[in-house]
């Protein structure tokens, strides 16, 4: 659901849309957590996810932030992969004091590709292999090592040590690091807007990931009530 919905609705709305929309995951993943996992007290969190939020829309402001009303249908898609990937943080939580991480990835990608290759009877849904460039090939493996093998793996790891509202929170530097990439590779300029903003994404973050775990110690498996099941 979190992949499909994501690229139908990307295909339909703008990547900064994309990315102002996934800045509302740990928002989302924190009042989940709330309601199904007993996490902590949540002022503190919710003012660190409220900065760290304020932060995201002023650097994407400052990137040229896309106000097109025609949209909203693609805007609406990626909001409910949105919900699904924060359902699936919540739902890998209480997992995890079964199972180790590596465990429940492989799983969780064997049991996704089964239920997406029907996909490949709708017609043109896969092109030719020799249609292929090199550059595409290489985009495949890093989806398929890098942000699906290695980044699936480690949120898992950091989900069964930490609260899953201080995970989630980590999202929130994407705009950031992938800002100081583009600066890197494509010798992109900024303006106040993003430095203002990349500071309250940071401070945000640091904000919440301080704030004392009440489910377990860092480096601890949390224990889960079983009405979490």
């Amino acid at each position: 659901m979190n992949q499909g919905f994501f690229l139908f609705g990307l295909s339909q709305s703008t990547a900064s849309h994309a990315a102002l929309l996934y800045a509302l995951t740990p928002a989302v993943v924190f009042l989940l957590a709330r309601r199904y996992l007993n996490e902590g007290r949540a002022g503190g969190k919710l003012a660190g996810i409220a900065v760290a939020f304020t932060g995201v829309v002023l650097i994407l402001l400052d990137r040229g932030l896309a106000r097109e009303p025609g949209v909203l249908r693609g805007d609406f898609l990626i909001l409910v992969a949105v919900f699904s990937w924060a359902a699936y943080t919540i739902g890998s939580k209480e997992l995890l004091s079964r199972y180790d991480p590596m465990t429940l990835t492989t799983w969780a990608l064997v049991s996704g590709t089964i239920m997406c290759l029907p996909a490949a009877l709708i017609p043109n849904a896969i092109p030719p292999l020799r249609s292929l460039t090199l550059p595409v090939w290489g985009g495949i493996l890093y989806l398929a090592v890098g942000t699906s093998l290695i980044a699936y793996s480690l949120w898992l790891y950091a989900l069964r040590r930490l609260e899953a509202s201080k995970v989630a929170i980590t999202t929130n530097a994407q705009p950031v690091l992938t800002s100081v990439l583009s600066w890197i590779v494509f010798g992109e300029r900024f303006g106040p807007a993003f430095f203002l903003g990349a500071a309250l994404i940071l401070f945000g973050v640091s904000w919440v990931e301080t704030r004392r775990n009440g489910a377990a110690r860092i480096g601890e498996p949390a224990k889960f009530p079983r009405a979490a099941v």
